[in-house]
């Protein structure tokens, strides 16, 4: 599957906002740890986005931003029944867990759009000469 630079910088941008909402939500059932009754939460944009993106082969550019676009980013409420007394049911290592898995991918993600600009500086420096 070969993704133009303009659908791969917006497929970046859309994995972005996905991982800065899933940190944000991954901090807020981390604040939420001892709070009587409190469901944690899940962000899930990557199977739709995946799901979205299955069948780019053929298809434009604008076709391809069109399905990176119209991916929406899930916010659930954990389901699972609380171990607590409480009802609670954060678990703190497993969310813990996840906020540093998400940084890492959003750092990985900052580096691929900083990759891309970094060769478009080069080809436009060189194209100077």
């Amino acid at each position: 599957m070969k993704i133009e630079n303009i659908s791969r910088m917006n497929l970046l941008n859309k994995s972005l906002d996905g991982l800065w909402l899933k940190q944000q939500i991954t901090m807020e059932n981390i604040a939420n740890y001892s709070t009587p009754g409190y469901k944690s939460k899940i962000v899930d944009f990557e199977s739709v986005l995946k799901a979205n993106m299955e069948n780019v082969n053929g298809m434009t550019s604008s076709q391809i931003n069109d399905q990176v676009k119209t991916s929406k980013i899930i916010i659930k409420e954990n389901s699972n029944q609380s171990l607590r007394l409480d009802g609670n049911n954060v678990d703190l290592e497993k969310e813990n867990l996840q906020l540093a898995k998400t940084q890492l991918q959003y750092m990985y993600t900052v580096s691929e759009i900083n990759s891309y600009f970094s060769k478009l500086k080069s080809v436009i420096s060189e194209g100077k000469k």
